[in-house]
C-alpha cells in the first residue's frame, strides 16, 4: 500500500435500540441535537467522505447531508453488517475506513486523529481504541482492502467484531487520558436532563 491515505468514515446507527425502548439512538436528542450530529461534526473535517449506516429512518439520516447505506442482509446482524455495507460502498475510493458508533457523542477528536495517524504508520493494521480492561472495537480504522474477506466471513456466520479483526495485524491505541469521552449513551436514563 502506498503512503497515500484516503480515509472515509462510517457512523453505525443500525441497531435495534433495545436498551433505548426501541428508540433509534442516532436520532435521540442529546443536549438539544440528534446524537449522531455530534459525531458527524467531529469526524467530517478529518476524513474524505462520511457515510451513515442505518436500518430504519433512512430519509431522516439522509437529511444530514451525507451518504447513507443499509445492511445488505436482513435481520439486524450486528455492527459488522454495517461495516460491510460501508466497505462495499467505499473500498474503490478510499484506502481506510474509520468506524464510529452513533452513541458516543462526546468522543475526543484527539483520539480520532490518533487513529488516522496510526494508519499512516501501520497501514495494514486494524487499529482500535483500548482503555484498561475495555476495548472499543467500534472506534476503529480498517484497511478497505479487507472488504472481500468481510463479505465471505459474514456469509460464513461470523458476527463477533473481534473474531473478524484478529485474523489481521492489530494495533491498540491507549485512550488515556481521554477515556471519559467514550461513554456510550445507550439508555434513556442517561439522557435525563440533557435533551
Amino acid at each position: 500500500m502506498s503512503n497515500e491515505l484516503s480515509v472515509a468514515a462510517v457512523i453505525l446507527a443500525g441497531g435495534e435500540g433495545r436498551r433505548m425502548d426501541g428508540e433509534d439512538k442516532g436520532l435521540v436528542h442529546f443536549q438539544q441535537r440528534p446524537m449522531i450530529s455530534w459525531t458527524l461534526d467531529k469526524i467530517s473535517p478529518l476524513v474524505n467522505e462520511v457515510l451513515i449506516s442505518c436500518n430504519r429512518n433512512y430519509d431522516q439520516y439522509e437529511s444530514f447531508g451525507v451518504g447513507v447505506v443499509c445492511d445488505q442482509k436482513t435481520g439486524f446482524l450486528g455492527p459488522l453488517a454495517g461495516v460491510q455495507a460501508a466497505l462495499n460502498e467505499l473500498s474503490a475510493r478510499h484506502t481506510h475506513l474509520l468506524i464510529l458508533p452513533c452513541d458516543t457523542p462526546l468522543v475526543s477528536d484527539h483520539l480520532l486523529r490518533r487513529l488516522i495517524q496510526q494508519s499512516l504508520e501501520s497501514p495494514q493494521d486494524i487499529i482500535y481504541l483500548n482503555e484498561v480492561g475495555r476495548a472499543h472495537f467500534l472506534h476503529a480504522i480498517i484497511p478497505t482492502q479487507y472488504a472481500d474477506n468481510l463479505n465471505a466471513s459474514l456469509d460464513q456466520g461470523v458476527r463477533a467484531v473481534y473474531r473478524w479483526y484478529k485474523q489481521y495485524p492489530i494495533t491498540e491505541i491507549d485512550t488515556s487520558p481521554y477515556a471519559h469521552t467514550l461513554i456510550n449513551i445507550n439508555q434513556l436514563s442517561q439522557l435525563e436532563g440533557t435533551a
